[in-house]
C-alpha cells in the first residue's frame, strides 16, 4: 500500500512539473575558441547564449546555479564555469592538435545543469566549444635531405615518388596547402595528393630532357607551406645525380692541324700532342688515340701516337721535301659498349733552320707555391698561366709549348702566352699533388727548348663513402653472457680527408634490440642475455657515415654466432624402456637400444649412456645394451635397472626393465615315480577305469617349454593300465582278478612341448596284491611313523637342553666378568690356541636364535674338534658390509705380557692441543695407523697417523708390567651402525685388544680412555682370503671377526 501511493505521487508529480513547463531539457549553446596556452580566458556567457532570462524568468533568473553535468572525462578539466554568473573560462592551455589529431573540426561537448534555487526550474544546456585552428605549426619532412640519381636517358614525364612533409595544423586552413621546386629554373616540378594522416604523396615529375654532359647534377630544394598568412613552410634539399649515357662521341680540340718539324728533330721526339674530350663520363668518356690504318705506308711508319696521352711523335728520321707535307688522320675512341669514334687531320711539314732556346716563366694563380684545384673541378678550369719568352724572330721565335701530364692541357692564348686547364676527371684519393711538367720549344733549325715544372695540389671533396674492413664479419659469443659483454670491433675507413673522413658508426633496426655500437669505437656489445637454444646466430647491419655535406655512408655485415654453453640436460626420449632378450644367449648379446637428446651442440651435446655395475649387462657410450654373461631365465626372468645419460655436466636417469625370453633347456623332473619309491601295490579287486597313482612332474622352464606330456614307451602289462596323457594319471583298463603277485613294469616318458622336445624317463613298477596281504603291509607303514616321530621329539628335547645349559654359563660368565672389567679386563695373548664357530645366519643374529658351531682348537700341535652351542650372543653389525655368512672367534687364554709388537704405532712425534681441549692432545704417529675402508673421521683434526689422547698419558712401549687396574680401551673415531644391542662394556665405538698390543699404566685410573684411534687397529692382510670384515673383542678376550663368504679354519694365520 505503501509503495502504490508513493508511485501515485511521483506520478502526478511529474504531470505537474510538466505542466508548469519548468523542467526543460535540450539548450544547445556554441562557442569558438582559438587553441593557446593562456589560462583564465573567457569562453562565453552560458545563459545569455542559451537565452535563460525569457526562459526561467526574471524572478528565477536572478537564482539559477550552472553547474557541470558530469566530470568523468578529462575533457571537463580544461574548462571551469562560474556558478552564478554562468561565465565559461579556460582552466589550462588548449593544444588542437593534442585534441583533434587527425580530424579537420574540432569540438569539445559540455553537458551544463541549470537550476533554481527558489523552484523547480531545471535544465540541461549542451555547449559546443569549437577549437579553432592556430597556425602553431610547420610542415616537416621526415628526412631533411634525400639523395636521388636518374639516368639522363629518362623520359619526360617520369614521376619520382620521394616523402612528402607532415602539418601536425589539421584545419582546412593552416593544414598543408602546396609544393614548390626553388629555384625553379630546374627541368623538374611537384605534383601531390594529401592523405588522411595530414602527409601526402609527392612526385617528383621531369619535364625536360636531361643531358648529363650539359650538367650532371642538381641541387634544388621542395618547399611545402601550409594556408596560412604569412604561411609557414618546411624545406627538403633534393640532391641529383644525373647517370651517364654514351651519347657523345670524343671531339678534338680542332678537326685540322699543322705544325712544321724540322727534318733534325729526333727520333722518338713528341711533335704534337692532341686531345680529343668526350662528355661522356665513367669509360663512355675514356678516350683512345690511334692513328688510322686506311692511310698511306709512309704516315704509318713514319709517326706513332701515344694511346692514351694522344702524343704524336717521330718514329723514323724525317727528310726535308720542299712543298711536301705528310697528312696524318688520328682516330679519337672512347671505351663504350658501343664505341664511338672521330677523326682529325694533321698536316706536317718538314723545315730546318736554327735558333735560340725560349724562356718560361710560371704563374700559378695562388699565394702559396702550389697550385690549388678541387677534385671536383671540371674540365676547362684554369690551373695556371704561362708567359714563354723567345728573342728570335721568325721561324726561330715561334713557340710550341706542351705539357707532360695527362691530366691537364695547355690552350693558347696569345702568340707566347698559355693557360693550363684541367683536362680530364681528379681524384685527390689517387693522387693529392701532381707533379706538371711544361716543354716549350721554338720553330728553329734545329729547334732550341726549354721545361719548367710545378705541383699542382688537389683539394678533397666529399666523394668517397666509408668502406668497411670486410664486408662480412662473423664474431661468436658464449649463451648466457652478460649485458655489456664485448661482441666483436669493426672498423671501416674513407678515403676523404678531414670532417670528410671522420666517421660514426650505428646499427639498422633489424637487430631487434639485442645489440648496441660505440659511435666512435666502432665496438659492438650486448644488449641482452642471448640463448642459443632460441636463435643460434644473428645478422646485423652495421653503418659507417661521415661527416661530409652531403654525408655518405657505408655498410657491412656482421655474423654474430651464439656459442653453446652445457646448460641442458640430456633427456632420454622415454622415461621407461622396457626390452627382451632370449636366455642362454652369448655374452655380448644386443638387448635394445638407449636414446637420448641434448638441445646443445658440439661436444656438450656428446651423450654417453651408463648403467650399474650390479646387472649382468653392458650398457655402452653409445646406448647400446648388452650382456655380459650368459642369462638364465630359471634363475631370474626379469632385472629392473636405472641407466642414466650423461654429457659434460648434467645427468638424466631412465628405467629400464629387462624381460628375459624362455628357452626350453630344462628337462622335465620327475618327482613320483622316484629311484627310491617307484612301486605301487593294487588290490586285485580294483575296480576297472579306477585311478591307480599319478606319475608327478614338473619343467623349470615357462609357457608352452613347460607343459608336459605323459606316455607309456615300454610295459609288461598287456594293456591292463592307461596313462592320461596331460594328466599324468594312471588308471586300471583290465581285471586284476587273475594277477595275484604280479609285477607289472611301466616304463614312462615324461616330456615337455618345447622345441627342441626335451623329455625325462621314468619306471613304475606295479603289484598286485590281495586284500590280506594289503592289511600286512599297513601296519607296517605306521610303525616307521611312529619311529620316526619320537626320534624327532628325543633330539628337540635334548637342543633344548643344550641350549639351556650354555646360556646359564653364558650368564654366569658375563657376571664374574663384569665383576673384574675395572680391575683386570683382559689377560693373555695369543698363542697356539684358536677356537673357531660356524656364523649363524642374519636371521639368527636379529632373532638371537640358537646356533650351533663347530670348534677348532691347536694344542700341542693335535687338533681336537668338539661340538659346542651357543646361546644369546650379541653382535655388532656394520651397514656397509656384505651379507655375513660365517662369523669366526679367535679365544686368547690369559698369559703372561710379551715383548711390544711391531704393530705397536711410534706415538714419539710432536703433539698438539685437541680442539681447545686442555686436557686433550692429537699425536702424530711417523706410518699411518692401518684403516679401513669407508670409515669416515668424524673430526678434521684427526688423520690416519693420528691418535687423540689424555695429554698426562705416557707413550706406551708395550714393557709395561701387568697391573689389575684396567687396561685402556681403543676407540674408534667414526661409530659403528646402531643397528645391534651391545652388552655392556660393549659400545658401537670400542674395541679391546691383547697386552701384546697395548699395556696398561699404573697412572691410569678405570674411568680414562687414553687413546682414540681414527681408523680400526687390525688391517684386512691379517686374514688372507676375507676381503671385509669387522673386529669385535668379547668380553671373553675373543676377537669376533664377520667374513664376506665361508671361511675354512685352516685359512686363519693367527
Amino acid at each position: 500500500m505503501k509503495s502504490a501511493s508513493i508511485q501515485r505521487m511521483c506520478f502526478f508529480g511529474t504531470v505537474l512539473l510538466l505542466a508548469c513547463g519548468d523542467f526543460v531539457f535540450g539548450q544547445d549553446v556554441v562557442f569558438h575558441l582559438l587553441e593557446g596556452d593562456q589560462l583564465g580566458r573567457e569562453v562565453g556567457n552560458v545563459a545569455d547564449e542559451a537565452g535563460l532570462n525569457n526562459i526561467a524568468g526574471e524572478q528565477d533568473f536572478a537564482h539559477l546555479r550552472y553547474s557541470f553535468l558530469t566530470t568523468q572525462t578529462p575533457h571537463y578539466n580544461y574548462f571551469s564555469i562560474n556558478n552564478q554568473t554562468s561565465v565559461l573560462t579556460t582552466n589550462q592551455a588548449i593544444d588542437r592538435e593534442t585534441l583533434c589529431e587527425f580530424t579537420n573540426v574540432c569540438f569539445i561537448k559540455l553537458n551544463i545543469a541549470v537550476q533554481s534555487m527558489k523552484s523547480s526550474f531545471f535544465q540541461k544546456v549542451s555547449v559546443y566549444v569549437y577549437i579553432d585552428d592556430v597556425n602553431d605549426n610547420h610542415p616537416v619532412f621526415d628526412k631533411p635531405i634525400i639523395d636521388l640519381q636518374i639516368s639522363e636517358s629518362v623520359l619526360v614525364g617520369t614521376s619520382i615518388t620521394i616523402d612528402g612533409a607532415r602539418d601536425a595544423d589539421t584545419s582546412d586552413r593552416y593544414s598543408l596547402q602546396s609544393y614548390e621546386v626553388m629555384p625553379n629554373d630546374t627541368p623538374f616540378e611537384i605534383n601531390f595528393q594529401k592523405k588522411l594522416d595530414g602527409t601526402s604523396i609527392v612526385r617528383l615529375i621531369v619535364k625536360e630532357a636531361l643531358n648529363r654532359e650539359q650538367r650532371d647534377n642538381y641541387h634544388f630544394s621542395v618547399v611545402a607551406r601550409d594556408g596560412g598568412s604569412p604561411p609557414l613552410s618546411g624545406t627538403l634539399k633534393v640532391n641529383i645525380t644525373i647517370s651517364d649515357v654514351n651519347d657523345n662521341s670524343p671531339k678534338f680540340s680542332q678537326s685540322v692541324y699543322y705544325i712544321e718539324v724540322k727534318e733534325s728533330v729526333n727520333v722518338s721526339s713528341v711533335i704534337l700532342t692532341l686531345r680529343a674530350t668526350d662528355l661522356d663520363d665513367g669509360k663512355n668518356g675514356k678516350v683512345f688515340y690511334r692513328l688510322s690504318p686506311h692511310q698511306s705506308e709512309t704516315v704509318l711508319t713514319s709517326f706513332a701516337i701515344d694511346n692514351s696521352t694522344g702524343d704524336l711523335s717521330v718514329i723514323k728520321p724525317l727528310k726535308y721535301v720542299k712543298g711536301e707535307q705528310h697528312v696524318i688522320i688520328v682516330e679519337a675512341s672512347d671505351f663504350g659498349d658501343q664505341p664511338l669514334t672521330s677523326q682529325a687531320l694533321v698536316n706536317v711539314t718538314v723545315l730546318d733552320v736554327g735558333n735560340n732556346p725560349p724562356s718560361i716563366n710560371l704563374n700559378l694563380l695562388s699565394s702559396d707555391s702550389l697550385a690549388k684545384v678541387s677534385e671536383f673541378a671540371s674540365r676547362g678550369t684554369v690551373v695556371a698561366h704561362i708567359a714563354v719568352d723567345d728573342p728570335d724572330t721568325g721561324k726561330n721565335g715561334e713557340i710550341m709549348c706542351t705539357i707532360d701530364n695527362p691530366a691537364f692541357v695547355l690552350q693558347r692564348l696569345e702568340n707566347k702566352e698559355f693557360k693550363v686547364t684541367v683536362d680530364r676527371a681528379l681524384d685527390r684519393e689517387l693522387y693529392q699533388q701532381i707533379h706538371v711538367t711544361v716543354f716549350c720549344k721554338d720553330s728553329g733549325m734545329p729547334p732550341l727548348n726549354t721545361s719548367d715544372s710545378f705541383y699542382v695540389e688537389i683539394e678533397d671533396e666529399n666523394d668517397n663513402a666509408p668502406i668497411f674492413d670486410l664486408s662480412v664479419y662473423t664474431a661468436g659469443i658464449m649463451e648466457n653472457n652478460n649485458v655489456g659483454d664485448v661482441i666483436v670491433h669493426v672498423q671501416a675507413n674513407d678515403a676523404d680527408d678531414k670532417n670528410n673522413a671522420d666517421l660514426l658508426y650505428s646499427l639498422s633496426e633489424s637487430n631487434n634490440g639485442m645489440f648496441y655500437i660505440d659511435e666512435k669505437s666502432g665496438i659492438i656489445r650486448t644488449q641482452a642475455r642471448l640463448d642459443r637454444e632460441n636463435v643460434s646466430s644473428y645478422s646485423v647491419i652495421v653503418i659507417a657515415r661521415d661527416q661530409g655535406d652531403p654525408a655518405l655512408s657505408g655498410s657491412a655485415t656482421v655474423i654474430i654466432s651464439v656459442l653453446d654453453k652445457n646448460d641442458n640436460e640430456p633427456m632420454f626420449n622415454q622415461s621407461r624402456y622396457t626390452f627382451t632378450v632370449n636366455e642362454n644367449a652369448p655374452a655380448g648379446s644386443q638387448v635394445g637400444i638407449l636414446y637420448a637428446t641434448d638441445q646443445d651442440e658440439g661436444e656438450n651435446a656428446v651423450i654417453t649412456f651408463t648403467g650399474p655395475d650390479s646387472v649382468p649387462f653392458t650398457i655402452f657410450p653409445g646406448g647400446y645394451i648388452k650382456t655380459d654373461r650368459v642369462l638364465d631365465r630359471e634363475v631370474q626372468n626379469r632385472y629392473e635397472f636405472i641407466a642414466r645419460a650423461r654429457d659434460k655436466d648434467h645427468e638424466a636417469t631412465a628405467v629400464v626393465t629387462i624381460h628375459l625370453n624362455d628357452k626350453n633347456d630344462n628337462r622335465p623332473k620327475v618327482t613320483s615315480p622316484s629311484q627310491l619309491n617307484n612301486t605301487v601295490y593294487v588290490d586285485k579287486h580294483t575296480e576297472v577305469n579306477t585311478m591307480v597313482t599319478i606319475i608327478r612332474a614338473y619343467d623349470l622352464d615357462s609357457g608352452i617349454n613347460s607343459q608336459l606330456i605323459y606316455e607309456i614307451v615300454g610295459r609288461n602289462d598287456s594293456g591292463h593300465f592307461d596313462l592320461h596323457p596331460d594328466k599324468g594319471q594312471v588308471f586300471l583298463k583290465r581285471s586284476l582278478e587273475n594277477n595275484i603277485g604280479t609285477f607289472f613294469r611301466l616304463d614312462i616318458l615324461v616330456s615337455d612341448m618345447g622345441h627342441p622336445v626335451l623329455s625325462t624317463p621314468a619306471t613304475l613298477n606295479i603289484r598286485v596284491l590281495t586284500s590280506n596281504t594289503a592289511a600286512l603291509v599297513e601296519p607296517k607303514s605306521s610303525n616307521i611313523l611312529i619311529v620316526a616321530i619320537l626320534v624327532s621329539v628325543t633330539v628337540i628335547i635334548s637342543l633344548a637342553i643344550i641350549v639351556i645349559i650354555v646360556f646359564i654359563r653364558r650368564s654366569d660368565r658375563q657376571r664374574r666378568n663384569q665383576g673384574q672389567v675395572n680391575e683386570n679386563f683382559y689377560k693373555g695373548v695369543v698363542e697356539n690356541t684358536a677356537t673357531v664357530f660356524a656364523a649363524p645366519s642374519e636371521e639368527s643374529i636379529s632373532e638371537k636364535k640358537k646356533k650351533k658351531g663347530v670348534s677348532f682348537s691347536l694344542e700341542n700341535g693335535v687338533d681336537k674338534v668338539s661340538e659346542v652351542t651357543t646361546q644369546g650372543q650379541e653382535f655388532m653389525y656394520d651397514n656397509d658390509m656384505e651379507i655375513v655368512e660365517e662369523e669366526i672367534v679367535i679365544e686368547f687364554p690369559p698369559m703372561v705380557p710379551k715383548q711390544p709388537t711391531d704393530n705397536l704405532p711410534d706415538l714419539t712425534r710432536s703433539c698438539s692441543p685437541y680442539n681447545k681441549n686442555e686436557s686433550k692432545e692429537v699425536c702424530e704417529s711417523s706410518t699411518p695407523l692401518p684403516s679401513r675402508a669407508n670409515t669416515p673421521s668424524l673430526s678434521p683434526e684427526l688423520s690416519p697417523k693420528s691418535i687423540l689422547r689424555n695429554k698426562n698419558t705416557t707413550p706406551l712401549t708395550g714393557n709395561e708390567p701387568s697391573s689389575p687396574t684396567r687396561p685402556p680401551s681403543l676407540m674408534f673415531t667414526s661409530p659403528s651402525s646402531p643397528k645391534q644391542t651391545y652388552s655392556p662394556p660393549y659400545s658401537p665405538k670400542t674395541m679391546h685388544v691383547t697386552q701384546e698390543t697395548m699395556t696398561s699404566q699404573s697412572n691410569h685410573t678405570p674411568s680414562s680412555v687414553p687413546l682414540f684411534f681414527t681408523k680400526p687397529p687390525v688391517p684386512p692382510r691379517t686374514f688372507p682370503g676375507i676381503r671385509r670384515f669387522r673386529p669385535v673383542m668379547m668380553t671373553n678376550g675373543s676377537l669376533l671377526l664377520h667374513s664376506s663368504r665361508p671361511v675354512s679354519p685352516f685359512e686363519i694365520s693367527v
